[in-house]
C-alpha cells in the first residue's frame, strides 16, 4: 500500500528553490524500491528547480510515486522536467581549452581561425 505525504505539511504553499528538496534527503525517511503519493493539497506553485531535483531523487532512490491534488500548473512543471530527463542525451562533447601568455599569443592564435 501507497503511503500518502502530504507536501503541505513539511514545506511552504511556494517551492521556489532546490534547496527544499534537503527536507526530503534528510528529513524523511523514504525507504528505496517503495511507493509513495505526494499530496499537493495548498501547495500553489513550485520551481522548475525544485520539481528538477524532486524527480532525480525519486530515481535514483527507486522510489515509485503518485502526485495528487496538484494544480495545472504544479503537473505542467512536472511535466515539462520529466520530458527534459527523458531527451538528455549521455553524450559528452571534449572542449578545448587553450591559454596564453600575451595578447599578441591570443592575437596569433586568433588569426589562424
Amino acid at each position: 500500500m501507497d503511503s500518502t505525504i502530504y507536501i503541505q505539511n513539511f514545506l511552504p504553499s511556494i517551492i521556489a528553490t532546490r534547496k527544499a528538496i534537503s527536507f526530503f534527503e534528510k528529513d524523511m525517511q523514504l525507504k528505496t524500491n517503495s511507493s509513495y503519493i505526494f499530496d499537493f493539497t495548498n501547495i500553489f506553485f513550485i520551481s522548475r528547480a525544485f520539481a528538477d531535483e524532486l524527480l532525480k531523487f525519486l530515481t535514483l532512490n527507486k522510489i515509485q510515486f503518485k502526485f495528487k491534488n496538484a494544480n495545472s500548473n504544479i503537473m505542467e512543471i512536472f511535466s515539462a522536467v520529466q520530458k527534459n530527463h527523458s531527451c538528455k542525451s549521455n553524450s559528452y562533447h571534449d572542449i578545448a581549452v587553450t591559454s596564453f601568455n600575451k595578447n599578441e599569443d591570443l592575437v596569433h592564435f586568433l588569426s589562424l581561425i
